[in-house]
């Protein structure tokens, strides 16, 4: 049996696999019943997923892997539902396991990482962060290899709805290593956060403060719909994940105020009409 999957990423949300599978790790033979059946779980879920109601998709995922038990697709798609339902010990039971039927999937390892972190497992994400590291150095996974980031949050911070995106390396002039998306109440993103350093920003500093070429300056800064931009902080040492996620978290909760902001000039006002006689 085919045990194909495809995985989309984008900004805001993820993508369902919508092509069904059955995969077993034991042979197993399934009438053409059963597939037929499954197949229509597995359409069923999905439809109820994009319908918004994660709970009631979770318990026909459920109920397919019952008959299926390693249908990847199902896995994947159910531990969604249970992520989006706030069920995060289910969405953790559902991707450990997938990730033991493929070691190699890393973005269910970044999954993983977004669950661990909603369960405040914060020893067993690092580890998993760490391992997910460690496979993109191997250089095995060309996907992974060529990716840029990775999204490291999904949760809820400061009264708002998150997503972070962690940069495996700030390259560019502008680098950035941690992007906090700020989502509005349609789940698009209303404005981001992001750490980075940035390369005339350092040679200033490092001109005026008289430091070492390889030292670099870190700010948090924010970027706003209408043009606007805030800078949080400046630091002369990298904030790590844990303190940056903090240092926002008191943004998000107007307990800290921006250090410089600029806001752009509004357009000229157009003159009045001319009374039409």
């Amino acid at each position: 049996m085919n045990s194909n999957r495809s995985y989309l990423w984008i900004a805001v949300t993820a993508i369902l696999i919508f092509g069904f599978s059955a995969y077993a790790q034991t042979p197993r033979t399934y009438t053409a019943e059963e597939e037929a059946r499954a197949e229509k779980m597995f359409s069923d879920a999905n439809a109820l997923m994009e319908a918004n109601k994660p709970a009631e998709a979770l318990a026909k995922y459920k109920e397919l892997l019952n008959l299926f038990p390693d249908e990847m697709g199902a896995m994947y798609n159910g531990g969604l539902a249970a992520f989006q339902s706030k069920d995060f010990d289910q969405a953790l039971t559902l991707w450990k396991r997938l990730k033991q039927l493929d070691a190699d999937d890393w973005q269910v390892r970044a999954k993983l990482i977004q669950t661990y972190q909603n369960l405040g497992k914060m020893p067993e994400r690092d580890a998993e962060r760490r391992e997910l590291i460690e496979l993109r150095k191997s250089g095995k996974i060309d996907e992974l290899k060529e990716a840029e980031y990775y999204v490291r949050e999904q949760s809820e911070l400061g009264g708002r709805s998150v997503m972070v995106f962690e940069h495996f390396d700030m390259v560019g002039p502008r680098g950035v290593k941690f992007v906090f998306y700020i989502l509005d109440n349609e789940g698009g993103i209303d404005y981001r956060i992001s750490l980075g350093s940035y390369d005339t920003t350092n040679a200033i500093w490092r001109e005026i403060e008289k430091r070492k070429p390889d030292e670099r300056l870190f700010h948090l800064d924010g970027y706003f719909k209408n043009g606007a931009h805030a800078t949080y902080g400046m630091y002369p040492k990298e904030p790590n994940y844990d303190e940056t996620r903090e240092i926002v978290k008191n943004i998000l909760e107007k307990k800290s105020k921006p250090i410089s902001a600029t806001i752009p000039a509004a357009p000229p006002k157009a003159p009045p009409a001319k009374p039409v006689n």
